[in-house]
């Protein structure tokens, strides 16, 4: 969704995406101004952007969502893939757990300009347990204006972390906040959207939301080199791992990079959080004892996936209890005979 909310026949509303806006102007618009949104963003370029956070992609964070391609109710990434949702309007890079968010992860402004509007104050709460605030979607967030018609927007930052205000004059890498959970999330990351004139920009491809997706496009669009290279397209990535006795909730999954460890006298199981995964994957799942030696090892066919897959597989203790001493899992996932991803987990059952 735009910062314009456009409907035919009726105005158009600038404001803050997901209702942060502070001050709204009416303005009529015609399907004209839109199909030439593509040109008139050619003939405004805005400069190269840089990453708009400060983690290392793949590692502390993961790109989990992209725009938005398909002009109906499916989805497609720039990629013609699926890291997407229907309607997604940005880029939503992500930390693996709420201990990484308390930890603090920098925003940075991605382009020089002049900050719109801001907002602060938001809780840090998924909304796995609460409902959203009608109008305040976007939480916690920042708005710059670059001139020639492009807004950069950055949402669900921390709450109390932001640190720039409305007029101020920034360079490129300024500090904005940290990242957060605050308004419409369900886990830690920022949403990272473009405008130009109001209407949605892929920074992947540097068109609009509309254009079609495209299977071998590079994804340089409107990055530098450094973010380009940082984000290069990852269909397929493991959120996080576990070793438990129990299996945990989709919340408890975000909650702490610590899991609940085994139990000795009760079942084992690897747990693995993943997004990306398709139909036909095949997936193994490894755990070795103190000794090194496979305590239980399974291979399983991915027979949804999706933007968010859960997988796990267990076994129950020996009849005397699990040994004393630290337990590796591994999870490991196929796709036409060729690794593509893999994560471990090392727990201690006392």
């Amino acid at each position: 969704m735009p910062d314009v909310m456009v409907s035919i026949a009726k105005p158009k509303v600038f404001g803050f995406l997901h209702g942060l806006a502070f001050i709204t102007i009416s303005l009529s618009v015609s399907w004209l101004a839109l199909a030439n949104s593509t040109s008139s963003a050619q003939s405004s370029p805005l400069p190269k952007l840089m990453l708009p956070v400060i983690c290392e992609v793949g590692q502390s964070c993961l790109v989990q969502k992209l725009v938005d391609h398909d002009s109906g109710s499916e989805r497609r990434d720039y990629r013609c893939g699926k890291l997407t949702t229907d309607g997604h309007d940005g880029v939503d890079i992500r930390l693996r757990t709420l201990d990484d968010m308390r930890a603090g992860y920098r925003v940075v402004a991605a382009a020089s300009g002049t900050v719109l509007r801001t907002r602060d104050g938001e809780p840090d709460i998924s909304t796995r347990v609460r409902d959203v605030i009608a109008g305040k979607e976007a939480g916690n967030g920042v708005v710059i204006d670059h001139g020639n018609g492009w807004q950069t927007q950055y949402s669900h930052m921390l709450q109390g972390s932001v640190t720039v205000q409305p007029g101020q004059k920034i360079t490129a890498g300024t500090p904005l906040g940290l990242i957060g959970m605050s308004g419409n999330s369900e886990f830690p990351h920022l949403h990272f959207s473009i405008r130009h004139n109001g209407v949605t920009i892929d920074p992947f491809t540097g068109g609009h939301q509309g254009t079609a997706c495209d299977p071998t496009a590079k994804g340089k669009g409107l990055w530098d080199p450094m973010a380009s290279t940082a984000l290069q397209y990852a269909p397929t990535a493991i959120i996080s791992v576990g070793l438990s006795s129990s299996l945990p909730s989709r919340l408890a999954m975000t909650q702490s990079n610590e899991s609940q460890p085994p139990n000795s006298t009760e079942p084992m199981f690897l747990w693995a959080d993943v997004m990306g995964a398709k139909p036909g994957d095949i997936q193994t799942f490894t755990i070795r004892g103190p000794d090194g030696q496979v305590t239980h090892s399974q291979q399983l066919d991915v027979n949804d996936g999706g933007l968010s897959w859960f997988a796990f597989s267990g076994k129950r203790p020996p009849t005397s209890g699990w040994p004393k001493g630290k337990y590796s899992g591994l999870y490991v996932i196929r796709r036409d005979g060729v690794v593509i991803a893999k994560r471990g987990r090392i727990d201690t059952v006392n």
